[in-house]
């Protein structure tokens, strides 16, 4: 049964519960297939997708209440509207529930892993592994046993339907989050001096992706609107084939960089790669009509039965939701971050590169192991130095403007800081050719970096560095005209 064209979008209008809607009975490979994937999505999804909604409605109750002053804003915080925030963190008793299940698994030895309780950002631990095991048995078990009390012949159209609603809007919820980090610059973070001052070959594959990624912020935020605009697309149901198609490539660039990079969240990648797939199921005869025989199709309706009486407040409430999510994810990525207080980067943030270093007044060779490379002066008061051994020696690091003058020790578990002299100035260096011919690959020409002298106690001594800014050629940006190729 199908609305007419004035109906709300999403939902099939009826003057009663709509009763089981004609069609054809499914053969039994795509009965038993569709209850293998309906139990085997509520056990591994859920309660996700309900978290999700309900920490939604808690965002928003603590923003309108933020907003409201005191003592309005504390009664709209607390009862009687506390509740949603309350039941999701009921929610979280079912993960626990999930770690019962693989440890006792895991005691028994009937897990292929072993299963390791503990802080961690990884989504591919033993427990995450084992517990995929473990819905793919239970789904199959589950499935099994549906269709051997459900023998004869019948078919799932409403509820596909809901199910293609479902998993539509979990994916959805999933590409904003993970886009509006991308458009916001916020996934990946900057590009940090001691990720820059790292040897390739001892960078980890995960951390290539990341350096990639913070190195060229465009690409990040042309990820970002793939996955935003994948997200919006499948919002309603006219535009939900072209947000599955185009959720289906991000999400296969993201998967690939997962797996063959060592990305820990690779399970839910590949899962979230699958939900797109999965949206595209009931186009199959259009797709392949379209793309391989050259042929028209029919239109696939994806409207979800529901009482009449129920049709606009469950449009309202699920237009309430996104742009509720919408907005509370801006004022989460715009807002200020916590982590970043007292991390301001100074005037002399950078990575200095040490061309004197002298100690009693007696400079210390270059051929001495124990000879600073470069001094960087990092976020807030951290600052540090890599010697020719390749150690690195970590400082407190507290700089003054008004004086000049840094007040530096080894450990802030020392109470005593030295005070270092700091003198700025520029010098003229020789730096990469903005042009480069032919007979000139390799050569330098001159070109001016700021400079310090440092002066100071450490160790006993009176130390003296001579320093000159670093530049990176990662940082180069983006050049239109290159008249030879960089090295690989």
């Amino acid at each position: 049964m199908e609305g007419s064209n004035n109906d709300p979008p999403g939902v099939e209008p009826s003057a009663s519960l709509t009763a089981p809607m004609p069609a054809a009975p499914w053969p039994f490979w795509q009965r038993f297939a569709f209850r293998f994937l309906l139990v085997y999505y509520v056990l591994y999804a859920f309660p996700r997708p309900l978290s999700n909604l309900l920490g939604s409605v808690a965002g928003a109750i603590q923003s309108i209440g933020a907003e409201l002053g005191a003592e309005a804003g504390k009664w709209i915080r607390q009862a009687p509207l506390s509740w949603p925030g309350q039941w999701e963190s009921e929610l979280y008793q079912v993960e626990r529930a999930r770690r019962g299940v693989t440890t006792w698994l895991d005691e028994r030895g009937l897990a292929p892993y072993e299963v390791i309780h503990q802080p961690t950002g990884s989504g591919d631990t033993g427990h995450d592994i084992v517990l995929c095991l473990v819905h793919l048995a239970a789904a199959a078990l589950l499935a099994i046993l549906w269709s051997v009390v459900r023998r004869r012949p019948c078919g799932y159209p409403g509820l596909g339907r809901w199910l293609h609603l479902v998993v539509r809007f979990d994916l959805a919820f999933w590409m904003l989050s993970y886009g509006s980090s991308k458009l916001y610059g916020s996934q990946f973070g900057e590009l940090s001096l001691t990720r820059l001052t790292q040897e390739i070959g001892d960078t980890w594959p995960m951390s290539m992706v990341g350096t990639f990624m913070q190195a060229f912020p465009p690409y990040e935020v042309l990820g970002g609107i793939g996955e935003v605009l994948g997200g919006l697309l499948l919002f309603h149901r006219r535009t939900a084939l072209l947000g599955a198609l185009l959720t289906l490539v991000v999400m296969g660039n993201v998967c690939a960089l997962n797996w063959l990079c060592g990305v820990p969240v690779k399970l839910f990648s590949l899962h979230l790669w699958l939900y797109a797939l999965f949206l595209l199921a009931p186009w199959r005869h259009a797709l392949v009509a379209l793309l391989l025989k050259n042929r028209g199709s029919q239109p696939v309706h994806l409207r979800v039965p529901v009482w009449r009486w129920l049709r606009w407040p469950v449009v309202l409430g699920g237009w309430t939701w996104v742009l509720s999510a919408l907005v509370l994810l801006h004022l989460e990525k715009v807002g200020p971050k916590p982590w970043l207080q007292g991390q301001e980067k100074s005037e002399l943030y950078g990575v200095w590169l040490v061309e004197r270093m002298v100690l009693d007044g007696v400079e210390v060779p270059v051929s001495d192991a124990s000879r600073w490379r470069f001094f960087a002066i990092d976020r807030g008061t951290r600052a540090w130095t890599r010697d020719a051994a390749g150690k690195q020696l970590e400082f407190e690091f507290t700089w003054d403007p008004a004086t000049s003058v840094a007040k530096v020790k080894k450990s802030s578990l020392l109470a005593f800081a030295s005070p270092w002299t700091i003198v700025q100035g520029t010098k003229t260096v020789p730096v990469d050719r903005p042009l480069v011919r032919n007979r000139d690959r390799g050569k330098k020409v001159d070109g001016e970096r700021r400079s310090l002298v440092l002066t100071g106690s450490w160790g006993g001594k009176q130390l003296e560095l001579h320093t000159v800014e670093k530049r990176f050629r990662l940082q180069a940006g983006f050049r239109l005209r290159q008249e030879l190729p960089d090295f690989w």
